[in-house]
C-alpha cells in the first residue's frame, strides 16, 4: 500500500524478541506501564538461537482519512504492530513515522491511570497529547457523556471502576480527544453490544473528520463493516494489504471464517 504523504508511513519495518527472556517480559511490561521500550532484542544475526522476528518486512503506507482493519491469528503480531505505531517499541530494522497526535487504547483500561480519577485521567491524556487546558476542559463535558459517567464517578479513582466504566471512559477518552492518529487493539470487542454499536458509530464519525484509525480485531464481519482498508499479518509477515475487503477475504477464507 502506497501514497502520497502519508499520515503512517512505515518501511520495511521489522522487530525481534528474545524468545522467553525475563528481560524482555520485563522491558515489555515498564513498556505497557511507562508508554515506551525496546523489548530485549538481539543484535545477532538472524538465526542467532532464542532470537524470534515477532515483526518482519512490513510496509505500510496509510492516507489520511483512512481506517485500517488489522486480521490475524492469535500471536500473529497485531497488537506488535500497533505498539510500534504508538511508539512503544523501537523497530530494529527499518523505520516507522506516524504525523500528528497519536491516541491508543491497546487494551482494557489501557488509556487510563488507575489511581488517579475519570477527570484527571481526562485532563492527563489531553496533556499527552498537547492540547491547552480550555480546550481539554471544553471537551470534558464530551468526554463524560459519551462514557456515561456522572461528575461523582468521574471524581472517584479508576481502580473502582468496573471493567465495563474503564472500557467506557478509555474509548471516550481515546476519541474525543480528537487525535490525528487512534489507535485500537480489540477494545471493541469488550462491553455490552449498546456500547459497543456506540463506539461503531463514533469511529465512522471519526473517519468522516478525515482521521487516520487502526483497528485491530479478530471479528472480520465489523472489520468488514467500518474499515476501508484491510492489513492481513500471519506469523509477523504481511499476508495481504490494500484498499476494501481483499485483505479480510483472504484472511477468512485462510482461518475458514464463513463470510
Amino acid at each position: 500500500m502506497t501514497t502520497t504523504n502519508p499520515v503512517i508511513d512505515a518501511r520495511d519495518l521489522g522487530i525481534r524478541f528474545l524468545r522467553g527472556s525475563r528481560r524482555a517480559m520485563l522491558r515489555a511490561a515498564l513498556g505497557d506501564l511507562f508508554g515506551r521500550s525496546r523489548p530485549g532484542t538481539t543484535t545477532g544475526g538472524d538465526d542467532e538461537p532464542g532470537s524470534l522476528w515477532a515483526l518482519r518486512h512490513v510496509d505500510l503506507q496509510l492516507p489520511a482519512g483512512t481506517c485500517l482493519g488489522v486480521c490475524g491469528s492469535n500471536g500473529a503480531g497485531k497488537t506488535t504492530l500497533l505498539r510500534m505505531l504508538a511508539g512503544i517499541y523501537d523497530p530494529d530494522e527499518g523505520s516507522v513515522s506516524v504525523a500528528g497526535r497519536t491516541s491508543v487504547l491497546l487494551s482494557l483500561g489501557a488509556a487510563t491511570s488507575h489511581h488517579l480519577s475519570g477527570r484527571d485521567n481526562v485532563r492527563l491524556a489531553g496533556k499527552v497529547l498537547g492540547l491547552e487546558s480550555r480546550h481539554i476542559e471544553a471537551l470534558y463535558p464530551q468526554v463524560c457523556e459519551f462514557a456515561e459517567l456522572d461528575a461523582a464517578t468521574m471524581a472517584t479513582p479508576v481502580r473502582y471502576y468496573s471493567s465495563g466504566m474503564r472500557t467506557r471512559l478509555g474509548f471516550a477518552i481515546a476519541s474525543v480527544l480528537e487525535p490525528d492518529v487512534l489507535l485500537l487493539d480489540e477494545i471493541l470487542a469488550v462491553g455490552d453490544q449498546r456500547f459497543r454499536t456506540k463506539s461503531a458509530a463514533r469511529l465512522d464519525e471519526l473517519m468522516g473528520r478525515a482521521r487516520a484509525i487502526v483497528v485491530s480485531s479478530h471479528s472480520v464481519s465489523f472489520l468488514k463493516e467500518h474499515c476501508d482498508h484491510g492489513l492481513w499479518i500471519e506469523n509477523g509477515r504481511v499476508q495481504a494489504c490494500g484498499p476494501g475487503l481483499g485483505a479480510f477475504n483472504e484472511y477468512a477464507r485462510f482461518a475458514g471464517i464463513r463470510p
